[in-house]
């Protein structure tokens, strides 16, 4: 058994057909029928039922099939794995992060990441989740950090949730609620993040399915200029509880628990499945994964000190 068999394997199961996958191979058929033969004589095995018309895998022929995806994958990658492990000082990650993920925590945690690799730059760009998963489906960055639960077209892990509040200018007549319902909003203007933020459509879709268009006043990408906004007394938002400030009695802005619907934001990593991905970018996902306790902790003292 070497390489070319399992290439030859894997474009048949591909294209389940012997004609099209030595086409392809650029080949003869009989070469390819051949070579499938020697490896069903190797394994003990029937990998494909033939008939007049079809190719079917077999049910060991499944199972093998993944064992010859992970065989090529490694001997494919085999030079740019060495190569990237070789030069890992000269690498870099680039990294998508949404301007409402909590900055301070993932600050540290990249800090604490440049601590441990002093060799690896970090490239960070700041997007809605929207253009992240775009940034990272295409290639132009390595991983993202998205707002939204990840689609079938990446790999993730979870990293946080949080719930949502409604952010009001003190004196409104909502303020003297200890939660909020949504379809108490459809009477106020609201403030939003842009298209370009998944949580722009969560709280439209929402909106929606309670019956009411929002008024909205006016939209933009930076959390700070939102509060100033609701503070200014145009309208109201909701947002993450993290990134709320605290409720004091001398401020402008009052906070409350969003209610009916109860709407939660969560935070992934992601990046493209199947996608090669540099020793760096492994290593700061594997990173990440071992450092998530830093972040709930961040998250918790965030809590305790609003």
């Amino acid at each position: 058994m070497d390489y070319r068999h399992l290439k030859y394997f894997m474009e048949v199961a591909e294209e389940k057909s012997f004609s099209k996958a030595a086409r392809n191979l650029h080949i003869s058929q009989s070469a390819i029928s051949r070579m499938i033969k020697s490896l069903e004589d190797e394994l003990g095995i029937i990998l494909f039922i033939r008939n007049a018309k079809t190719v079917e895998i077999t049910a060991p022929g499944s199972i093998f099939l993944n064992y010859a995806k992970r065989c090529l994958f490694a001997f494919e990658h085999l030079k740019s794995d060495f190569e990237n492990e070789f030069n890992l000082k000269k690498d870099t990650i680039q990294i998508g992060l949404p301007p409402i993920t909590d900055a301070h925590v993932f600050a540290k945690l990249l800090g604490e990441f440049k601590k441990t690799y002093p060799q690896i730059s970090i490239e960070l760009y700041e997007y809605g989740s929207k253009v992240i998963e775009t940034s990272v489906q295409e290639g132009r960055i390595d991983v993202g950090i998205i707002c939204t639960i990840p689609n079938k077209d990446f790999e993730s892990f979870f990293l946080s949730d949080d719930k949502m509040c409604v952010v009001m200018p003190k004196g409104y007549p909502l303020e003297e609620r200890k939660e909020i319902p949504m379809k108490l909003l459809a009477d106020y203007p609201l403030v939003l993040y842009r298209d370009d933020f998944n949580l722009h459509d969560d709280i439209l879709s929402n909106c929606k399915k309670i019956g009411f268009t929002p008024k909205i006043v006016f939209e933009t990408s930076q959390r700070d200029l939102m509060l100033q906004t609701v503070s200014s007394g145009l309208g109201v938002a909701i947002l993450p509880s993290r990134l709320c400030p605290p409720n004091s009695a001398d401020g402008n802005i009052a906070v409350r628990p969003l209610t009916e619907p109860k709407m939660t934001h969560h935070l992934y990593a992601i990046w493209k499945k199947g996608r090669y991905l540099s020793r760096a970018a492994r290593l700061w996902i594997e990173f990440t994964k071992d450092h998530l306790t830093l972040l709930n902790k961040e998250k918790l003292d965030d809590e305790i000190r609003g």
